[in-house]
């Protein structure tokens, strides 16, 4: 057993003298093509940079900040600040759905009778003053699709020739 220990070992030597000179090569070859990938930065597209950049990091010394990535452009989402707030302490922002305790306070008798105090105001805003709710934009638009259809059709009767009966 002695034996082979002794060739593993000689073995594992030259493996990691081979590792070795490739490090030491890398180490030679590496400052050599960021300096390449710097001389031709400039000629690179915007996206290529951007590329080098996520890859190198700033060791290439390429201006990415000017460059829009894709990310920049995209629309942000952040967090709103909240719009109403209960007298419980719930906040919320006005979007989306109601909350359920919004719903509830809004149907209960506090609610009801802060509507009755506040004309035209759904919840209590957070700063004290009543916002005032929109105009309700679905029964407008509605009546505004119903008008169209009517108008439509008013229209195709109006230039389609009259029906023949059958007495005519």
């Amino acid at each position: 057993m002695a034996l082979t220990t002794l060739q593993s070992i000689d073995a594992e030597i030259k493996q990691l003298e081979a590792q070795k000179k490739l490090v030491e090569k890398r180490d030679f070859e590496v400052p050599k093509a960021i300096e390449v990938l710097q001389r031709y930065a400039r000629v690179l597209t915007p996206a290529q940079r951007r590329k080098l950049a996520k890859i190198f990091g700033s060791e290439l010394g390429v201006e990415t900040a000017n460059v829009p990535a894709r990310a920049a452009r995209a629309r942000k989402i952040g967090r709103v600040a909240p719009k109403y707030r209960l007298p419980t302490g719930e906040t919320w922002t006005g979007r989306g759905r109601t909350p359920v305790a919004f719903a509830a306070w809004e149907k209960g008798a506090e609610g009801k009778a802060w509507r009755k105090a506040n004309e035209g105001a759904r919840f209590p805003a957070i700063d004290g003053t009543p916002v005032k709710a929109p105009a309700s934009t679905a029964t407008t638009k509605a009546s505004r699709g119903a008008a169209k259809k009517t108008g439509k059709k008013a229209a195709q009767k109006a230039t389609r020739p009259a029906k023949k009966t059958a007495g005519q």
